[in-house]
Order: structure tokens, then C-alpha cells, then sequence
């Protein structure tokens, strides 16, 4: 919980320790199927009921599902604190997961999965993650028509009584509130019930691998990764910086030598991902088909060239970024709550932004050299689509 006196606004949220990887692969989309039925009706509320009540309130109530949690969350005014969390409540608590509705959501999820298809940059990560991941991590969180439409009742109530109890899930809030009348309202309005608790029982495993998939588009995407570090490394803030001088922003290498400097794309950026047991640093763009493979050679040298000439003034300036994110984030109820979040699923504690300024703060500018030596040698996954064919494009040896 964070007490913020001086907002009027009161954010909360659930987070289920149940996603993506959890799932067989027969049952792939099942935790995202989950999140849209817990809108769908409860003992005591309609779905229009729902969405009236919510509405009545001028506040908001939504989910989503990420590869390792599913998350429900409600941000009211302060004024309409207990009606929240009863209403959210008895959603996580009561959902009926009624017939009818679950074949009204099937087939809007399956409409969700042809509007990714038909969406290259969201398509091309999606690829890339089951190539990158092919075993539980890398699984489309949105499912697969193919499974989606074969999933019953049956097993979507199974799977709520099996991994969606207290004692699976955490709680976090943030804005202006009474902390005793929180803890009474929660205890009032979730209904305690135990179920099993996630766990890894496989690690995740990265395959480096080159797929090039042929699709009818205007432009080539490109979406290549290596795997990195868990969210407990502490080598994550060097990463985090290195990740802004790369591509992580207008003024990163990426963005100077290829957008700003040649012109060759619209956009390019790079990312990090951490997970409980692995972590992901990837390179996204989409260019004209002439240009993939000189712009896969321009990558490949920006990399292999980071750690001779890394300067001094890009780590300060990536530090300068990322404090200023952190601060930034302090600024949002919303953000604050799933920092909460974050700070209890993977490090099992708290950690103030204060103590995560001062860890940034403390990385060396050889501890950003060491990574990007790391990264050199790193093998990586790559993903192609587009107008495009296998002997049209060549990769990094």
C-alpha cells in the first residue's frame, strides 16, 4: 500500500500469479480467456451491471494477462472507495463464467487474434517470443485460434479454482485512502479460498535460431533478441542503461546511425524483459525489403562496436533517463500500484524508488562495458516477416 494525502484518486489491483507459461500448449490462450469471462457476470452482478456500475462511479476497471501474471485492476476518486472494492471484489470472488458468455468471448478473442495477425509489429514479437521461447514462456498470451476456439467450461472453471486463490494472488493499492478501512473492505469483499500455487518446473529455455516468414506487407519487419538475466540479477540495472544508449531512446545509437543519419526507417527501438528465471534484451525495426540486410550489418556493428567505444556522457545520460522515468512514475497512482506490484511478484519485498535511484546511480561505467561485452558474444534469435524469402536475407554470423 502507498498513501498519497494530497490525490483524489484510488487505484487497486489483483495480481494473479497465473499467465502464459503456466498453460499447456493445447490450452494456450486459457489465463487471457479467464481475464475477459471475470467482466462477464458474477452471482450478483450482470455484465451490464458491471459496466453501469463502474460508469455510475466516473471510475475505471479492467485486466490484463502477461506471460507470468493476470492482473484485475480498479481506479476510482477516493470517494467511491468501498463501492470499488466491492465491485472488484465480487468479480474475482463470484465469477459464474456463464455458458453463453463464454461463447460470446471466444469469439471476440478470436477476433483479438486476426487483429494481431493483421498488425505486423505485434505479430513479428509475437512470432519472435515462440521462436525465442518455443516451451511455456514464449506462448502467445492471446492464445491461438486453434486452441482458443477447443477450450471448455469445464476447463476454464478448473483452472479458476485451481491457480486463482488468496494465497496465489497479491494485492496493492495506492492514492488516498484509510489503510484500516481498506484492510476491513478487502476482507469483507474477497472471499478467502485456497488453491495451488505456480511454480516453475521447467526453466525457460532461449533457442537462438533465423526464421523468415513470407507475408504479403509494405515493409519488412525485423525482431531479433538474446537472452539476458532474471528480474533478481542485479545486473539488470547495467542492462537497463546499456538498453537506452543502444536503442532506448531518440538519442541512442540505433536511433542516430539508422533513423536520424540514413534515413532507412521510421522507427527502431530496442527493449529489455525480465522474467522469474530468464530475460530477454531485443531489437525491433521495419524497413523497405533493400534494406533489411544492410540495416542487420548496421546493427551488428553498433553492437560489436559498444564496448571499445562506449563514452562516459552516454552512461550519465542513460542514468539521467532513467531516474527521471523512475520520478515520473511516482507521479501516477496507477504506476505506483504496479510498482507495488512488481517489487512483491519478483523480489518478494519492498524496494522504494528511492533505493532503485541509488542502484542506478551506483553503476560503474564498467559495469555497462562488461555487459555490452556480454551481449557481443551473445548468439541470437531473429525473426523476419514480410515480402520477403530465405535466400533474400542474410543474418548476423
Amino acid at each position: 500500500m502507498k498513501k498519497i494525502n494530497y490525490y483524489r484518486s484510488f487505484v487497486l489491483g489483483i495480481w494473479i500469479k497465473y499467465g502464459t507459461r503456466y498453460e499447456s500448449a493445447s490450452r494456450s490462450g486459457l489465463s487471457h480467456f479467464i481475464e475477459h469471462l471475470l467482466f462477464q457476470g458474477t452471482s450478483n452482478r450482470t455484465a451490464q451491471s458491471i459496466s453501469l456500475e463502474i460508469d455510475n462511479m466516473g471510475g475505471d476497471i479492467n485486466a490484463f494477462t502477461s506471460r507470468e501474471f493476470t492482473s484485475l485492476y480498479i481506479k476510482v476518486l477516493d470517494t467511491c472507495i468501498p463501492e470499488a472494492i466491492e465491485l472488484i471484489g465480487d468479480l474475482y470472488s463470484n465469477s459464474l463464467f456463464p455458458e453463453q458468455e463464454i461463447e460470446k468471448e471466444r469469439s471476440v478473442i478470436c477476433d483479438e487474434i486476426r487483429t494481431v495477425y493483421d498488425t505486423p509489429e505485434e505479430l513479428v514479437h509475437d512470432i519472435f517470443m515462440e521462436n525465442a521461447f518455443p516451451c511455456g514462456l514464449g506462448q502467445p498470451i492471446l492464445g491461438r485460434e486453434t486452441t482458443v476456439s477447443k477450450i471448455t467450461r469445464r476447463e476454464i472453471v478448473n483452472c479458476y479454482r485451481n491457480f486463482y486463490g488468496t494465497n496465489n494472488c497479491i494485492i496493492t493499492c495506492a492514492g488516498n485512502f484509510d489503510e484500516k478501512q481498506i484492510i476491513e473492505s478487502l476482507e469483507r469483499n474477497i472471499t478467502p479460498k485456497t488453491s495451488k500455487q505456480t511454480s516453475i518446473n521447467k526453466k525457460a529455455k532461449f533457442c537462438p535460431s533465423v526464421k523468415i516468414y513470407e507475408k504479403d506487407l509494405n515493409e519488412t519487419h525485423l525482431c531479433m533478441g538474446i537472452e539476458t538475466f532474471p528480474f533478481k540479477n542485479p545486473k539488470r540495472y547495467a542492462l537497463t542503461l546499456l538498453n537506452l544508449i543502444i536503442g532506448g531512446s531518440v538519442s541512442s545509437r540505433l536511433f542516430q546511425e539508422i533513423r536520424e543519419k540514413r534515413g532507412w526507417v521510421y522507427n527502431i527501438y530496442s527493449f529489455v524483459s525480465f522474467y522469474y528465471d530468464t530475460g530477454l534484451f531485443g531489437i525491433y525495426t521495419a524497413c523497405a525489403l533493400d534494406k533489411i540486410n544492410q540495416i542487420i550489418q548496421l546493427i551488428n556493428i553498433i553492437l560489436q562496436n559498444i564496448p571499445e567505444n562506449l563514452k562516459q556522457e552516454e552512461v550519465n545520460r542513460a542514468k539521467a533517463q532513467i531516474i527521471s522515468q523512475l520520478l515520473f512514475s511516482t507521479e501516477s497512482p496507477s504506476s505506483i500500484m504496479q510498482n507495488l506490484a512488481y517489487e512483491e511478484l519478483y523480489l518478494g519485498q519492498p524496494y522504494c524508488i528511492e533505493e532503485q535511484i541509488k542502484q542506478f546511480q551506483s553503476v560503474s561505467y564498467e559495469e555497462v562495458k562488461d555487459i555490452a561485452s556480454m551481449l557481443k558474444e551473445k548468439e541470437f534469435s531473429i525473426t523476419v516477416l514480410g515480402p520477403v524469402s530465405e535466400k533474400e536475407v542474410y543474418t548476423i554470423k
